[in-house]
């Protein structure tokens, strides 16, 4: 069925609509819903979920459903889904793709940089106030919706295996980083010793998952909670500070020129123990730093990984993207290590 098919197999107050691409997202399809009907006034947007990345899109909508029910009971913000006309918040159509509709948040803009230390703020204050909105929620009631997703030790197996079958012929080309990971896997034990609490967070921090008043750049909703799943805290905060504190792209080959932006660092610990505080533990405070090390050692394990793959999973533009990717994330990870007494005094500015 075609995208305005769908429309009308949900509750829609307007019966004409046109619809177009909406944001930069590369997993699930996304259109803006512009009524034609000039009595209505409300937008709407349109997603079809990814059975290939999301395997039971069923399980995907069951944790959205219950977490917005937890928003909910906590006054704070979520995405309001719309019914279908059989009275469910999905529709699932002859192919078996899940379609869901949301209202859309006027005034609101995406941002795809952290240009200033107080958007840096703003938005880990924000990722900050949805895990403590919830921190209470019954992590068992949460399942996962990429099976092994936060599993780390996973990830260095299926690196393993990627060396072992090199089906590309690429492993000569990669042996520095295959080295230097290895050289740091004891991050990721240490991660596992500390035995550290799992919780409800989001997965996916990103500056491009928070939408911002479009006149007073303030939060106004975190989104994309389609892999909000159990994991640690520390998941949440390393990934921005990997997304967030990089000097360039996190595929830019110019490794010379990657390290770490202080002031985007300090304000995102800021930021997130001012909305965290009254919850976190002490051992997951004490350890954010290693939570950064981890995340960003595991995301070059992943693109590395691919790379020897022959690049199944991230999209590339040329041959040894996925290299560069990898080589990026290990220079970068390089330079938290360089600078971690600093990074370390920042955070306890705010402990």
């Amino acid at each position: 069925m075609l995208p305005e098919d769908i429309c009308s197999q949900f509750d829609l107050p307007c019966s004409k609509v046109t619809l177009y691409p909406l944001g930069k997202g590369l997993i699930n399809d996304t259109y803006l819903i512009d009524p034609v009907d000039k009595d209505c006034e409300n937008r709407f947007v349109l997603q079809r979920i990814n059975k290939n990345v999301f395997r039971e899109p069923g399980k995907l909508m069951q944790n959205l459903i219950r977490i917005n029910r937890h928003l909910k009971s906590k006054n704070a913000g979520y995405q309001k889904l719309i019914k279908s006309v059989q009275g469910q918040l999905f529709y699932i159509d002859d192919m078996d793709d899940y379609w869901r509709i949301t209202h859309y948040l006027e005034n609101t803009v995406t941002l795809y940089e952290v240009s200033n230390p107080e958007i840096a703020y703003e938005a880990s204050r924000s990722y900050g106030h949805f895990l403590h909105d919830l921190h209470d929620l019954e992590v068992s009631e949460i399942r996962e919706t990429i099976p092994g997703f936060h599993n780390y030790k996973n990830r260095i197996v299926q690196l393993q295996e990627s060396i072992k079958f090199n089906n590309r012929n690429r492993i000569t080309k990669c042996q520095k980083e295959i080295e230097s990971i290895h050289e740091r896997l004891h991050y990721i034990n240490t991660f596992y010793d500390l035995k550290l609490p799992l919780r409800v967070i989001h997965s996916d921090t990103k500056i491009d998952n928070i939408l911002f008043d479009a006149e007073t750049m303030k939060s106004r909703l975190v989104i994309d909670l389609d892999i909000s799943m159990p994991g640690s805290i520390l998941y949440d905060y390393g990934d921005m500070v990997r997304s967030f504190t990089n000097t360039l792209k996190e595929d830019d080959p110019n490794l010379k020129a990657i390290d770490v932006k202080m002031d985007i660092f300090e304000y995102i610990s800021r930021g997130f123990l001012e909305s965290t505080r009254s919850f976190i533990l002490e051992k997951e405070r004490n350890n954010l730093i290693l939570g950064a090390k981890v995340i960003i050692l595991i995301q070059a394990i992943r693109n590395l990984a691919d790379y020897l793959n022959g690049d199944i999973y991230y999209k590339i533009n040329y041959e040894d993207h996925n290299l560069h990717r990898a080589q990026n994330q290990l220079t970068f990870v390089a330079a938290i290590e360089r600078h971690e007494k600093q990074l370390q005094h920042l955070i306890g500015k705010y402990i």
